[in-house]
């Protein structure tokens, strides 16, 4: 058989799912004539991937009705065959390439299904985090309170969000932005759509955000109330972060990459990861904190090549995003629980209350695996 594209479909069981019950109620298969998963057991599910092609997940409820977002895959495992995971045409798909290797290789992944929509997280820790859950946001602006703070509900399905509690959240879905900078009123406020269906967002209110699809950059301040589209990045991006004041920085697997001066329109290349990134947040001034799986790190001095990075204690869970700055230290999540960790305690992480809703998220463990190789 000549080489081909992979399409993988999820079935899920979704009346009475859990995480006692999950392995039951999920079933994997694919296009290329793989044996379907037997039932209860994914961890014996293999299917076969060819290199330089692609992969796409697409996960449907076994009931037609309910909505399933793929939250994340994540590697865990075995030889690296999987680069450029992203999300892809719907919330129901996750896409990656494959790279090139050897017949017989195989590598371990898991996928977490949502059944409430996407969740995410921004803020920092001088302000404390800021949450969302589909339609709906949260804030918590005292660790000491510990208090979730609910806001009205967003005039979309949110897919991504940014910003801090100083100045309120920023969040989107396809090309459509929408912030809030005043708790009190409680106003969300929709601007100009972006030039692209962004696949994500970075920035805070006082100086507008910054957005990205593959390798193209767009910047928006809202005063001028019009996009600007920046050199194409080095790369196809995977992450963003920054703000319109010092720039953008993106990754691609361990690779970093800044523009802190739009006027030069140019990127500069920043020392690698300690590891492949799934995550970044923070700024060119503040330094930026990353993670992958449940390991995180946060940038040694001014984002410029010769820095470094620095790994802290791992935390608790499998991590599903990340906030926060290097000056003030890293805020995780995964599912509904929430850590955070200050900079000057690098071995510590610390509880904060879950999250206001009911993140619904199903994790698949034991792990999947891949094959790479001619049938």
């Amino acid at each position: 058989m000549n080489p081909k594209d992979t399409n993988i479909t999820i079935t899920v069981d979704t009346n009475g799912i859990n995480d006692q019950n999950k392995n039951q109620k999920v079933i994997f298969s694919d296009d290329l004539g793989d044996p379907q998963q037997p039932p209860g057991h994914p961890e014996q599910y293999t299917s076969t991937v060819y290199k330089d092609q692609k992969i796409t997940w697409t996960a449907y409820a076994r009931n037609g009705q309910t909505p399933i977002t793929i939250e994340n895959i994540k590697k865990d495992g075995g030889k690296v065959l999987m680069k450029d995971l992203k999300r892809g045409d719907g919330a129901n798909k996750y896409t990656a390439k494959i790279k090139d290797g050897n017949d017989g290789d195989e590598e371990n992944y898991s996928v977490t299904i949502g059944l409430a929509g996407y969740e995410g997280m921004a803020g920092s820790n001088e302000n404390g985090p800021i949450v969302y859950l589909g339609h709906k946001v949260a804030y918590m602006n005292s660790y000491q309170n510990n208090v979730w703070n609910i806001l009205s509900d967003a005039p979309f399905e949110i897919e991504g969000v940014t910003g801090y509690n100083t100045s309120g959240p920023i969040i989107f879905s396809g090309n459509r932005v929408a912030y809030m900078n005043n708790y009190k009123e409680n106003i969300w406020i929709e601007i100009n759509p972006a030039p692209f269906e962004i696949q994500g967002i970075a920035g805070e209110n006082t100086n507008g955000v910054i957005v990205y699809s593959g390798n193209r950059v767009a910047h928006i301040n809202y005063k001028q109330g019009r996009w600007v589209e920046i050199a194409n990045a080095p790369f196809d991006i995977q992450g963003i972060a920054g703000d319109n004041t010092g720039g953008p920085i993106v990754y691609s697997g361990n690779e970093l990459a800044y523009m802190n001066d739009y006027s030069i329109n140019g990127w500069n290349p920043i020392f690698d990861a300690p590891f492949n990134i799934e995550g970044i947040y923070g700024s060119f001034q503040k330094g930026v904190v990353i993670y992958a799986a449940n390991q995180v790190a946060y940038s040694n001095g001014p984002l410029f090549t010769g820095s470094s990075f620095t790994e802290v204690a791992n935390a608790p869970f499998i991590i599903e995003g990340i906030s926060g700055n290097a000056a003030r230290g890293p805020i995780v999540f995964s599912g509904g629980k929430v850590r955070y960790m200050p900079i000057n305690i690098e071995k510590t992480w610390f509880t904060v209350s879950d999250l206001p809703f009911d993140t619904k998220t199903i994790t698949i463990d034991p792990r999947l695996r891949m094959k790479t190789g001619a049938r």
